[in-house]
């Protein structure tokens, strides 16, 4: 009885609360939704707010390199003009569905960020076909994860789900590697809910040019394609997340390896 009350619960949870990240962060400070970053759109003749920020769950659609329908510039945005070394950020941004408190990072799991160089100086004609490289994995807590001994994060406390670094978190800031290579790229940001069934992706990619005088320029790599990356039903996907035998300090994220410049 326990066990179907809990997962009731869950798949409640997974229909009620979805998210995107539609807000880059400069210099700390942030920026209006799809400002910078690609706007996705919803299913055709669906509503627009539930549409647009549910999950996507096939490893293999073209829509996880930057959400749905986002591969193709869909309205104007900004290219931010970033060095590297700088503190960049994703934060969650609107629409939000009816209910939910505010956007932030509803469900457990990993997030991750990536680059992709664009061929030429036409950002905005990039679809995301060529090479990614990953520059952040953020898997248990960091130094950015919620205190729960504060009374407002308190009372959302789970210890199931508390043990991931990025939980009920609104954003994630993280550093472009020094050694980054010049040029305009896709800058994209990757939240995962481990799911049994349907791991559920939530990716946004925001314009920027990266800026880089220093003489030493490093190797990105290793380099994937996206979608590719992900297959259906691979563990490290695909689990339940509450398993108590589930140990976050042991957990391996998908590959590839962190570039870190």
């Amino acid at each position: 009885m326990k066990l179907s009350i809990f997962l009731g619960s869950v798949l409640l949870g997974q229909s009620s609360a979805h998210y995107l990240f539609g807000r880059l962060i400069l210099k700390g400070k942030w920026t209006k939704t799809w400002e910078y970053v690609r706007e996705v759109s919803p299913q055709q003749d669906s509503d627009y707010g539930y549409e647009t920020v549910s999950p996507l769950t096939e490893p293999n659609s073209v829509d996880i390199r930057c959400g749905r329908n986002a591969s193709t510039l869909q309205s104007p945005v900004k290219t931010a003009t970033i060095h590297a070394g700088d503190v960049v950020g994703f934060a969650a941004g609107e629409p939000m569905l009816p209910g939910d408190l505010k956007p932030w990072m509803y469900h457990p799991g990993f997030a991750s960020a990536w680059l992709s160089k664009a061929p030429t100086d036409d950002l905005d004609s990039y679809t995301g076909e060529g090479d990614w490289f990953k520059i952040l994995s953020v898997t248990g807590r960091t130094e950015q994860s919620l205190d729960w001994s504060l009374p407002e994060h308190a009372k959302y406390y789970d210890k199931i789900k508390a043990v991931w670094g990025t939980y009920r978190l609104d954003s994630y800031n993280f550093t472009i590697p020094k050694t980054t290579p010049p040029g305009k790229y896709l800058l994209r940001f990757e939240h995962i809910f481990p799911n049994m069934e349907d791991a559920q992706i939530y990716p946004n990619c925001a314009h920027v040019e990266i800026v880089n005088t220093d003489a030493e320029v490093g190797t990105p790599g290793p380099l994937v394609k996206i979608p590719g990356v992900y297959t259906r039903g691979q563990k490290d996907m695909y689990f339940a997340y509450y398993d108590q035998k589930f140990n976050i300090s042991t957990f391996v994220p998908p590959k590839p390896e962190v570039w870190s410049g």
